[in-house]
């Protein structure tokens, strides 16, 4: 236990060695949106009223809106101390609007196609024989934990590929 905290200093400064500041930054960055995603599509609201649509797509206009004010923050900040490098504020401003919408569009992906599935299921409701209903109804009772539970893991594996893109796939 007491050598764990050395060995995971000497992975900072390898990778501070290797990598820069620059590779740190991206790690935590990485690290922090990916925390960030996962608790917002597993916090069990799966299925939206239409006040909390509105909610989030106000969100999503909100992170449109955060991306052209950061734009013209950094652009002030850039003319203010020029000796920060464009290719780092290119970054951010590509970099951090990307990571806020991912987040909010996994857990739209979720709640998307729980709600497909639900429409699809009052179609049946409504439009099936009371017997096929209930044959679907006993399925669906029977896995419907089970596919939430599959399409949150692999949202969740999505959302683990798409930060990985965005933090480390862009070049500085």
């Amino acid at each position: 236990m007491g050598r764990l905290l050395p060995d995971a200093l000497q992975f900072w400064l390898v990778i501070s060695y290797i990598g820069g500041d620059d590779c740190i930054m991206k790690i935590l960055g990485f690290i922090i949106f990916l925390i960030a995603a996962l608790v917002y599509i597993w916090n069990g609201k799966d299925y939206f009223n239409k006040k909390e649509w509105r909610a989030f797509f106000i969100k999503f206009i909100f992170v449109l809106i955060g991306a052209f004010l950061l734009v013209l923050f950094l652009v002030g900040l850039l003319k203010v101390f020029p000796s920060i490098s464009k290719d780092s504020l290119r970054e951010l401003t590509v970099v951090l609007p990307a990571s806020f919408s991912t987040v909010l569009l996994l857990k739209f992906l979720v709640v998307m196609i729980n709600t497909l599935f639900s429409f699809i299921m009052r179609f049946h409701q409504r439009y099936n024989s009371p017997e096929n209903y209930m044959k679907l109804s006993s399925l669906t009772n029977r896995f419907g934990p089970r596919l939430l539970l599959l399409v949150k893991c692999l949202t969740s594996f999505a959302g683990i590929i798409m930060f990985y893109g965005i933090w480390f796939g862009t070049t500085p």
